[in-house]
């Protein structure tokens, strides 16, 4: 939805409003995207084992029954990771999908890890990008005729924040695409500051460190820039630092979210409440680092990101800037909106 001056509409719900977010859907015609006998892929993160930085299984009631009402087949979805851990196949995927609340018996909704058992099902789209002539989408989000985006707005420690863009980009892509995306960034290491404890060894699913003489070691071939042993490592020994790889990575994850879109009618919602410093994808409990702003939603997904991120710059400052320093998140808006996945500007409702 556009303004006369082609400028699209953000819609916000303060968050003490919450409880209204049926009106949210109904102010902002989220049910105008949908058509009787539609497959609907509702894209979100149903968290990590350990975590709580994901929507709640209740937020998604609304947009559910919204969905039945225009006779359209939902199912809820998300893809496999290739860090180790429990979410990077489907059987133990759903398996913390179920622990967390999300199944078919509490929400009458299919739960699908849409790249398959071992996130090897994927269709390849064409997207005509920077950096992929053709990007791997898992097949089950490509052949949805809908895809209606849940996204909690936070931190991350490639991209600055992470949103919509994210969650269509990184989420959708298959394994192998997740691999793409991830192959230009490389952590740094800073022997001198390394304990040997051998965290990030245990965390690293490529075996691209080892602790020798309790030092860490690091083989950049084979690495996929996951960053995963940065976040558990507790001394600064591993960090990534704002460079042209970093830079690549965002535009990659962009240029999979168009892959993701194409062809598809959409509609996006973002949380941002229990604004933590990094992705769901953390397997631990982390403080908030402002107090919870609202959910906004728009069928321009460059917009919504936008303003998510200008309510938190005006709520609590710079906080991205200070957990990750160096990190300009920008970047992925900028290219998001010169592969025309929306625009910058936008006119902000309040519901």
């Amino acid at each position: 939805m556009r303004n006369k001056a082609d400028i699209p509409y953000v819609f916000f719900l303060p968050w003490k409003e919450h409880k209204r977010l049926s009106e949210l859907l109904e102010r902002s015609g989220a049910h105008e995207t949908i058509k009787p006998g539609d497959f609907v892929a509702v894209k979100m993160h149903f968290g990590e084992a350990g975590g709580d930085g994901f929507i709640q299984p209740s937020f998604t009631r609304p947009v559910l029954k919204m969905i039945r009402r225009r006779k359209g087949g939902a199912f809820l979805t998300d893809t496999n990771t290739i860090y180790r851990g429990p979410r990077n196949n489907a059987v133990t995927h759903l398996q913390v999908a179920a622990n967390h609340g999300f199944t078919q018996t509490s929400l009458q909704t299919p739960v699908i890890i849409a790249d398959g058992l071992r996130g090897d099902d994927y269709k390849e789209i064409e997207v005509g990008g920077t950096h992929f002539k053709r990007v791997k989408i898992a097949k089950a989000i490509s052949h949805a005729d809908v895809i209606l985006t849940l996204s909690h707005f936070k931190g991350h420690l490639l991209t600055g924040f992470g949103g919509v863009i994210k969650n269509l980009g990184m989420g959708c892509g298959a394994r192998l695409g997740k691999f793409e995306m991830h192959s230009a960034a490389a952590p740094t290491v800073k022997a001198k500051l390394c304990i040997g404890c051998g965290a990030c060894v245990a965390r690293c699913a490529h075996g691209a460190l080892t602790v020798e003489n309790r030092k860490v070691r690091f083989n950049p071939s084979l690495c996929t820039g996951c960053g995963e042993c940065v976040l558990v490592c507790d001394t600064g020994a591993l960090s990534m630092t704002w460079s042209e790889k970093t830079q690549a990575v965002q535009e990659r994850l962009v240029e999979y979210a168009a892959g993701a879109l194409k062809d598809k009618r959409a509609f996006h919602i973002n949380f941002v409440n229990h604004v933590t410093p990094n992705c769901d994808c953390w397997g631990e409990k982390e403080k908030p680092l402002l107090p919870d702003i609202g959910i906004f939603a728009s069928r321009d997904p460059v917009a919504l990101d936008q303003a998510s991120l200008d309510a938190v710059i005006k709520k609590g400052g710079d906080v991205f800037g200070q957990v990750h320093p160096g990190i300009d998140g920008t970047v992925q808006l900028k290219h998001a909106e010169r592969m025309g996945l929306g625009v910058r500007r936008y006119q902000l409702v309040s519901v």
